[in-house]
């Protein structure tokens, strides 16, 4: 067009400047063309020049528009489509949308710049004014503060990315156990408001003869008994939060609940002379549980969130992101539990004196649903978390099944065609509250387990002498070996002696041989209870037969075991069985 003359040279020279890289051919033959000196204007020199040069394009296909429009297909690189949009996606959903046609209508502005930041203007102000846009991106800011960002796949488009991150957080779990976690901390909010105005009541407020020292005095005892016992709690139990994540976050809730129930009840005992001494040491005593509740919700919270990290994202780095957006919703939700709480304490308190007793039936009433009501929300939450690692209960339950499957498929070798647990058949049938050791659980047995004893203990009671048991310390087991000790012993008196398998493990043993330890242990249980008819002048011969042929089982078994556990989901490197924590140092 230039050529024609149907263009100036100035607007031709702003459009060379945007030109790609594959119009390389036409800037070439422009910029020579336009050097030259002006000459007359010839129209059918120049036409027919213009002819020429389209043929010559057309045959080596360097045509502008094809130049311009060209663009790899998700499908076939080979084939060709027109950009129109650019889209600018951010993981939580939100996105922002760039026109090529309006930007191409701002190029043939007579001022450039000036037509590109109207355009951007134009965008902005049509953001402000449409309501589709506008609801979007209040979805989009919705979803940044409040669920975590999920991966996108490559190749998927806006709605594509959408309707996957709706699917991912429905069939994690993870939007169930955000509504049930909610809830139950939205009824913890209304009880522990209801339990504030007790505890003011009790201390004195609105009451005459009452001193701000007394109700002082009083606040001071409670804490310092809550600081004390948190302290003495976490020295005790703190090497167990991991081993029982779900247990200790159920009895975390327990305690809050029994914490609160406490501090509700301590004002009544004051109308009674009597019992009007128990006022402080009910006080105490709950707030003492709500200390507890907050040592172990504390300790099992990292854990929980490391689990929907990893489950979500599929890297432990999103545990920030998880806990800063569980942080945000427990805000919001603790902020609507102080207005509802507001209204039913205003509401509860504004009856007169001939209501008192249909007030009080009520107010009895609203406090048991609620605390039923936090308790089944935390029950329905933790069944939705599968961890993958085993612990002393899904360790057991996992034995029991691949035992039973030896048993039934001994005769035919076919172990490795039947199937196990996997985390999520576990997490719907497991105990949320504390039971004994380590043992049996569908077939009770007279030998009991105990892992991670003491030197001194697995000499005491081991059948073996004590120069054997030395000789097998220092040869050192855990050169080309396991690093664990077992043996079988006999604990208690002449009279009432019980069987019990005792393992030992040396310093820096794994996870995965403490599972190991525990399925040869079991294995020796197996081979002492076929000869549960036994006197006692051949316990050892038979202790240590049992031993032996409990290791030539365990070459075979143990690696059909690791096989089958990992096809099911099981993580053998993260196992905890409870223990009593010892590990022998040679020195």
């Amino acid at each position: 067009f230039f050529l024609c003359g149907l263009i100036p040279k100035t607007s031709a020279s702003r459009i060379v400047s945007y030109a790609p890289q594959e119009c390389t051919p036409i800037i070439i033959m422009y910029k020579t063309i336009s050097s030259r000196q002006a000459r007359p204007f010839n129209h059918k020199k120049q036409y027919a020049k213009l002819v020429a040069f389209l043929l010559v394009c057309s045959v080596n296909k360097w045509i502008l528009c094809d130049a311009l429009s060209s663009s790899p297909s998700r499908n076939d690189r080979n084939s060709s489509r027109q950009i129109t949009r650019i889209i600018s996606r951010k993981g939580d959903g939100g996105y922002e949308s760039f026109s090529l046609d309006d930007f191409n209508r701002s190029v043939d502005d007579d001022v450039v710049g000036e037509g590109v930041r109207s355009l951007f203007q134009a965008h902005e102000i049509s953001l402000r004014i449409n309501p589709a846009a506008s609801l979007h991106k209040l979805k989009s800011s919705l979803r940044s503060t409040f669920l975590p960002t999920i991966p996108s796949k490559v190749g998927d488009d806006i709605k594509e990315g959408e309707r996957r991150r709706q699917d991912v957080l429905a069939q994690s779990g993870y939007l169930k156990y955000m509504i049930c976690d909610n809830l139950q901390d939205l009824s913890t909010s209304l009880r522990s408001v209801l339990a504030t105005q007790r505890i003011l009541e009790g201390v004195g407020v609105g009451r005459t003869g009452a001193t701000a020292l007394s109700a002082t005095l009083n606040f001071l005892i409670r804490d310092g008994c809550g600081m004390i016992a948190s302290l003495l709690f976490t020295s005790l139990a703190a090497s167990s939060f991991r081993r029982n994540v779900k247990t200790w976050k159920y009895f975390a809730d327990c305690m809050v609940d029994i914490g609160i129930t406490l501090e509700i009840i301590a004002p009544s005992v004051l109308s009674s002379s009597r019992l009007s001494g128990w006022f402080l040491p009910l006080l105490c005593l709950g707030n003492v549980c709500k200390a507890l509740c907050g040592v172990a919700a504390g300790a099992c919270g990292g854990a929980m969130n490391l689990f929907w990290a990893m489950k979500l994202m599929g890297t432990e780095e999103g545990i920030s992101e998880v806990s800063a957006k569980i942080g945000a919703q427990r805000t919001v939700v603790g902020g609507a539990g102080l207005v509802l709480a507001g209204f039913v304490a205003k509401w509860l308190g504004a009856s007169d004196g001939s209501n008192n007793v249909g007030n009080k039936r009520l107010w009895i009433g609203l406090y048991c649903f609620l605390t039923f009501l936090h308790l089944a929300l935390n029950r329905m939450s933790l069944k939705l978390v599968a961890l993958d690692w085993m612990n002393s209960w899904r360790m057991q339950r996992i034995v029991d099944e691949f035992l039973d499957l030896v048993e039934k498929n001994e005769a035919n070798d076919r172990i490795g065609t039947s199937n196990l647990s996997t985390p999520s058949d576990l997490s719907r049938i497991e105990p949320l509250l504390f039971r004994p050791g380590l043992r049996n659980i569908n077939k009770p047995s007279n030998c009991s387990i105990r892992m991670g004893v003491s030197f001194n203990d697995f000499a005491r009671h081991s059948h073996r002498t004590l120069q054997s048991t030395r000789a097998q310390v220092m040869n050192d087991p855990r050169i080309g070996g396991d690093r664990y000790m077992l043996t079988v012993g006999a604990i208690g008196n002449k009279l009432n002696k019980k069987k019990s398998i005792l393992i030992s493990f040396f310093r820096n043993s794994s996870c995965r041989e403490k599972a190991k330890a525990y399925l040869h242990a079991r294995l020796v249980e197996k081979g002492l209870d076929q000869r549960s008819q036994l006197d006692g002048s051949n316990l050892d011969t038979v202790f240590e037969e049992a031993e032996k042929n409990a290791t030539k089982e365990l070459v075979v078994l143990w690696p059909i075991f690791e096989e089958k556990v990992k096809k099911e989901g099981w993580n053998l490197d993260k196992t905890e069985c409870s223990s009593d924590g010892y590990e022998i140092h040679v020195e």
